[in-house]
């Protein structure tokens, strides 16, 4: 699509529908300028008629007829007329006066148009009585008569001309200055939003931070803008230093498993050894290669959770009692070996609208996580509830706890800054980091509060069968286990 001028195009906009209703007004306007200019016509054709009326005179000759006195007389040049007398007779007539004039104005007395000579006139037909020799004593004599009277439209068309010319050239004053006015402040209003853009402009893969100008602030319709694009890019940002600490970390932890395997190998191979030496190097180069499978393994299982999974279909429903339990069996080996009390507390019906494989995984690193960091003769429980219409399980031991300062890393890639998430373990710091993954990734949370020495509680929150959000459930459910 070809790009385009939005101050072009808003000006353009603006003048076109001011050209609209200028027409429109300049329309409306002669409309009402040809009525007035020709009322003010017809007052003048009726002025000058009368003025012919006033000019009839008794003849005094025998047949007691009338006549014009041409010295009463002072008609326009161009002007065409014609006196008649209650029998016919016509009493005086112009010189350009014919037949064909009177059959255009005919007898009415409302005023016509008609063509005279290629010209456009006016004209009409006044009947009116004339008294002759009245006195103050006396009404005097009668004399009934009929003028037909035309005039040239010439001076009418000239005054609508005129006035045609003096809108047009308004409007057209007026469209120009409401063009530069438009222009001014349009440039002025889009000032903000190109300061914007610029810094928008600016951001690079070497500079994601991006910050807003105040004037974009000021602009109510752009602040809504600038707000979205600094809270996008501080969120690109945010994911661009995640993923680079992930691939740095990730890179450290297999560079770390494969230095591991070829110093076995290398030391392995330094000399002769006995067979059971051999063997038992070989076993430790397969405990480590395990490791990096494992860590491979998971670092796959983040990526796969980490992608979009756009408009599936409807979510799994999993009932989380019969999947805690299938954890609870699985890991009630490891508990005994442990010398830690494994207690499951299931709650029939519950469905999260989970997939099972996914929660099984969630609920499994809980699991194993709580038995790793709970000494011998300490306890396990996994319990499932119901919160206002959402569902969820919790994982709690009462094992060594997690210190303050560690507790807000606890769900970050490979970090290991608690003891509970030592390498002596075995894990690579990322079970609990899976576990968010899953939770965010099927509509839910989970969150840890710990007590150092004390306990640790692990609480999933997932949409149920008929999930709504509600408050989170995390200080009821302390409150009342306190």
């Amino acid at each position: 699509m070809k790009p385009y001028s939005l101050t072009r195009r808003l000006v353009v906009t603006v003048l076109l529908v001011e050209l609209l209703l200028a027409t429109a007004a300049t329309g409306l306007a002669l409309l009402y300028e040809r009525q007035q200019n020709l009322h003010s016509f017809d007052l003048m054709l009726r002025g000058r008629a009368d003025s012919l009326l006033g000019a009839v005179q008794d003849a005094e000759d025998a047949g007691d007829n009338v006549m014009l006195d041409p010295k009463a007389l002072d008609l326009p040049r161009g002007n065409v007329y014609e006196v008649r007398d209650v029998s016919g007779r016509v009493v005086g007539r112009s010189a350009k006066w014919n037949r064909d004039i009177e059959q255009a104005i005919g007898q009415q007395g409302s005023a016509r148009n008609f063509r005279l000579d290629k010209k456009w006139y006016r004209g009409f037909a006044l009947h009116g009585v004339r008294q002759i020799d009245r006195t103050d004593s006396s009404p005097g004599i009668a004399r009934p008569v009929v003028i037909f009277y035309a005039a040239s439209l010439k001076p009418f068309w000239a005054a609508m001309s005129h006035a045609a010319k003096f809108l047009l050239i308004s409007n057209f004053l007026i469209l120009l200055f409401t063009a530069g006015t438009l222009l001014v402040l349009l440039r002025r209003g889009m000032a903000p939003l190109k300061e914007l853009a610029g810094a928008a402009s600016a951001i690079s893969s070497n500079s994601l931070r991006f910050r807003a100008p105040p004037d974009a602030f000021a602009v109510e319709e752009l602040a809504v803008l600038a707000h979205a694009l600094e809270s996008a890019m501080n969120r690109l940002e945010k994911a661009f230093l995640q993923q680079q600490v992930f691939v740095h970390d990730a890179a450290h932890e297999l560079k770390t498993a494969v230095t591991i395997i070829k110093s076995s190998l290398q030391l392995l191979t330094s000399r002769k050894r006995t067979a059971t030496e051999y063997e038992r190097g070989l076993e430790m180069c397969l405990s480590d290669c395990a490791r990096l499978e494992d860590l491979v393994q998971k670092l796959l299982i983040l990526a796969r959770l980490e992608q979009p999974r756009g408009e599936a279909a409807a979510p799994a429903k999993t009932d989380l009692s019969e999947c805690l339990r299938d954890v609870a069996n699985q890991m009630e080996p490891l508990a005994s070996v442990r010398g830690v009390t494994l207690i499951f507390e299931p709650a029939g019906g519950r469905l999260a609208r989970i997939a099972g494989d996914e929660c099984t995984t969630l609920a499994t690193n809980l699991a194993v996580n709580a038995l790793q960091h709970t000494p011998a003769g300490g306890r396990v429980t996994l319990r499932v509830g119901t919160w206002e219409g959402r569902t969820g399980f919790e994982v709690e031991d009462n094992g060594e706890g997690i210190r303050a300062e560690d507790l807000s890393h606890v769900f970050d890639r490979f970090y290991r800054g608690d003891p509970s998430r030592s390498r002596h373990t075995g894990g690579a710091g990322l079970g609990l980091a899976i576990c968010k993954a899953i939770a965010e990734a099927a509509g839910g949370s989970i969150e840890i509060v710990s007590e150092p020495g004390r306990m640790t509680l692990a609480t999933v929150v997932l949409p149920g069968e008929q999930a709504e959000l509600g408050v989170h459930p995390r200080q009821e459910l302390l409150s009342d286990r306190r």
